[in-house]
């Protein structure tokens, strides 16, 4: 089993990254993915860049040129639902997006609106949570949303929220991600820890709490790859 790990930024992928063992470097259209093994199972990982179309092309390539099984988008993003805080864990049951309505991108090819993740990967990341006991941190298994915008107002995260009141975090690539995967017949999958949310106050929480939350991120994600076959 060959896994295709992608994060957007640089310090999205740094746990994973400094935990593996790098194999190869390979550079495509000036991305960087590196091939490798953790615990037995083969990586390879990728920083995407932030936004969907950064996404969506190298999920194509992680498919396209590496052959890999199942994809795991891991990361941070914004929260969107009061239960859910700084530092809390947001495994995917499923994505949509927001700045295209569902209604559009069910008439269009793919034809689909909401993409589900992998369960195999969701029953794992809850597991690789659980093992976690001296954690600050609580974990919820719900739907996300994606569009390419930095939420940084309260009022505007309230009205992208009424469409899908169930979401439990805003981030700009995991649908993208999943929209690929699905044309292609791969499973994939998406832990994201909360980094701010999403609200006036956004672009300073962000900067306080980044880094810890793509640790948490990271822990997770190496602990879920513990729990999935090799």
């Amino acid at each position: 089993m060959r896994y295709g790990i992608i994060g957007a930024m640089p310090v999205e992928i740094e746990k994973i990254k400094q935990s593996m063992t790098i194999e190869k470097e390979t550079v495509l259209h000036e991305i960087h993915f590196y091939e490798g093994s953790y615990e037995g199972r083969q990586i390879v990982l990728v920083t995407c860049g932030v936004g969907k179309v950064n996404a969506g092309h190298t999920a194509q390539l992680l498919i396209d040129k590496f052959a890999v099984d199942k994809v795991i988008n891991v990361g941070v993003a914004g929260g969107i639902q009061p239960d859910v805080h700084v530092g809390d864990v947001v495994i995917g049951v499923s994505s949509t997006t927001y700045d295209v309505g569902p209604s559009i991108m069910g008439r269009y090819f793919p034809f689909v609106s909401n993409y589900e993740y992998d369960p195999e990967v969701i029953e794992a990341a809850k597991a690789a949570c659980e093992s976690i006991t001296d954690r600050s941190w609580k974990y919820v298994v719900r739907p996300t949303i994606t569009g390419d915008m930095f939420i940084t107002d309260s009022m505007l995260k309230e009205k992208l929220l009424s469409p899908f009141p169930d979401a439990a975090c805003i981030d700009m690539e995991a649908q993208a991600m999943a929209q690929i995967a699905r044309i292609y017949g791969v499973p994939i999958a998406n832990i994201r820890s909360i980094s701010d949310n999403a609200d006036d106050e956004a672009t300073n929480t962000y900067k306080e709490n980044e880094a810890i939350a793509a640790e948490i991120a990271g822990t997770v994600l190496l602990e879920t790859l513990k729990r999935l076959p090799a």
